[in-house]
């Protein structure tokens, strides 16, 4: 009897030690997918706060408000625009297209004129952290005699303002807006969209 006793005490004390290891795996497992399930979670919200950012103004949209300033250092609203119609283009000093299109939109101006259009190109903020020449210089350069025109007016955007219609980042994005600041039409690289945009602005009221 006295040589079973020690036997069945290693017995207990080997079943309590598997239990506790087992125990012990247990709460690890659960450690883990709790971490887990927690990455997983920070990912999803992340996801859902990627997709519910501002999107930018779409057609049959009252423009969004906000402000930029002119070369003329005057503070403008795009609420102030209203009453006649607008090309509102953002784009970046240092964009190819953008310095294509400048002076496109230079050939057609008597056109856009003959519309009632007038032209609001705006250095988005900051350049999109790029260097370039300032918006002065960049609308002397490619706008040549129609730079200083009362019915194109250059300027720079606020970091409002550009977060409202470019969210995406676009270099060159441009929105036509009517008489009562609603969206009519949007479009980019007007080297290239040209026709379309006098297409458009021909039916405005």
């Amino acid at each position: 009897m006295n040589r079973t006793r020690p036997s069945g005490a290693r017995r207990g004390r080997a079943a309590r030690a598997a239990r506790r290891r087992r125990w012990a795996w247990i709460v690890t497992l659960v450690v883990v997918l709790a971490i887990a399930g927690a990455i997983a979670g920070s990912r999803l919200v992340n996801q859902a706060g990627t997709t519910a950012a501002p999107a930018a103004p779409a057609v049959g949209q009252v423009a969004p408000d906000g402000t930029l300033t002119t070369v003329a250092g005057t503070t403008m609203t795009v609420a102030s625009l209203r009453g006649r119609p607008t090309l509102l283009w953002f784009v970046a000093t240092w964009c190819p297209s953008c310095q294509a299109g400048t002076p496109v939109v230079a050939q057609q101006f008597s056109q856009l004129q003959a519309d009632k259009v007038r032209v609001v190109e705006i250095e988005l903020f900051d350049n999109i952290g790029q260097p370039g020449p300032s918006i002065t210089d960049f609308g002397k350069t490619y706008a040549g005699s129609r730079y200083g025109d009362p019915d194109w007016t250059f300027g720079t955007s606020s970091a409002q303002l550009t977060a409202a219609y470019n969210p995406n980042g676009y270099t060159d994005i441009y929105y036509l807006l009517d008489t009562t600041g609603r969206v009519t039409y949007i479009n980019g690289q007007p080297a290239s969209t040209m026709s379309d945009l006098l297409n458009h602005a021909a039916t405005l009221p």
